[in-house]
């Protein structure tokens, strides 16, 4: 079950938020904000109503759960709407397999006319550029209940070493997918499906890598998933 630490701390990822940012919006104090942040206890007060305003969502919401998060008004937007001052665009791929196999990845990114908005903060507190960051639909239910089928995954084009149990993009025998990896020895890899029981686990060696077309495509590193009715 969620707390206020846990929505806090939320609100601070999707935002793109530093532990100081809260502390110039609220006039708390460093350490007061790091109680709030690892629940030691909760805002409450004139400083409740500003944190709740700097993460763009209400106090009952920080302190209950209920109501949705954001509350403030959505402006509407087309391809024409200028962005705002922290704001960039991605490309958004709905379907990325057409770039594995023979395909040139950088040439399809490229090409891509449809975009994702999202703000700079968010790439720049992860070390990620903006010529890395790509969004892509993620496509069956191999890696269920972690990623869904219509899922959007967000990757980082410059990080492809392997670190166990983190999830990738991949392109393999021409198929894109997103799963875990763990590293074999002499170069080998293992690629591991979340729903383990419909879709085992496969292990290739360097060689196998090369023969099957195997290929890092980046680090998954946000997934935006939406419930439906």
């Amino acid at each position: 079950m969620q707390t206020t630490s846990d929505r806090i701390a939320q609100r601070m990822f999707e935002l793109g938020l530093q532990h100081k940012d809260l502390v110039a919006a609220t006039g708390a104090s460093k350490g007061t904000v790091t109680n709030w942040i690892s629940g030691v206890n909760n805002p409450t007060g004139k400083r409740l109503i500003l944190l709740a305003q700097a993460l763009k969502t209400s106090e009952n919401w920080l302190l209950t759960g209920n109501q949705t998060p954001e509350f403030t008004q959505v402006e509407p937007w087309d391809s024409n709407t200028p962005l705002d001052d922290d704001e960039i665009e991605i490309p958004f791929f709905k379907d990325f397999s057409f770039a594995c196999g023979g395909g040139s990845i950088g040439e399809a990114i490229a090409n891509e006319t449809r975009k994702l908005r999202m703000s700079k903060a968010t790439l720049r507190n992860l070390s990620i550029t903006k010529e890395n960051a790509v969004a892509a639909t993620a496509i069956g239910d191999s890696m269920s209940p972690t990623i869904k089928n219509g899922d959007t995954i967000h990757l980082d084009l410059a990080r492809k070493k392997i670190k166990d149990g983190k999830i990738f993009a991949i392109c393999h025998g021409g198929l894109f997918m997103a799963k875990r990896l763990y590293n074999l020895p002499m170069g080998g890899v293992r690629i591991v499906s979340d729903n383990s029981v419909e879709y085992p686990e496969i292990q290739l060696s360097a060689q196998e890598m090369i023969d099957q077309q195997f290929e890092i495509v980046g680090w998954v590193w946000q997934i935006s998933s939406l419930e439906s009715w």
